[in-house]
């Protein structure tokens, strides 16, 4: 008996396709931000730092959804690189605060900016109704699984 081809099936679970998809794309992006001088993971942190610059180092793990340690190790290599700054919270010595710089902008804009390109990429099949489609129904899966998810970690904590 013949295996059964998964990938060209139609019959991958959909979790799967998406892990799948989303896999693809972040690879493609990482490879991309690494020709402009970036490292994996830098994209996130510069990102909220371009949007809330100058927020605690804790608060930057939170929104990028890594551990502490692993944001303050790599805080430090982007810091080494010119692309952040940290500096002691002048009201709460106990809090570190950080900077984007100058260069970190311009990283983060040319990160942008292959990120566009890789989104063209992916959709370059598609309606501009498909699109908007498979925004909405993306948008509706994250939004059930972020609320099963704390719904869920909430539970477990209380028990």
């Amino acid at each position: 008996m013949a295996e059964k081809d998964w990938e060209n099936s139609g019959d991958l679970p959909i979790g799967m396709l998406i892990n799948d998809v989303s896999r693809h794309f972040h690879y493609a992006v990482l490879t991309e931000a690494e020709k402009v001088g970036s490292r994996g993971g830098y994209h996130h942190i510069l990102h909220h730092l371009e949007h809330k610059d100058g927020i605690t180092q804790l608060d930057l793990a939170k929104l990028s959804h890594l551990k502490p340690p692993t944001v303050s190790v790599t805080l430090k290599k982007m810091e080494t690189e010119g692309l952040v700054t940290r500096k002691a919270d002048v009201s709460d010595l106990r809090q570190v605060r950080v900077y984007i710089t100058e260069k970190g902008k311009e990283i983060n804009q040319l990160i942008g900016e292959k990120i566009l390109e890789q989104e063209r990429i992916l959709t370059e099949s598609l309606t501009d109704e498909e699109i908007e489609m498979l925004k909405q129904i993306l948008t509706k899966i994250r939004n059930r699984q972020k609320t099963y998810y704390i719904k869920g970690r909430k539970s477990h904590e209380t028990h």
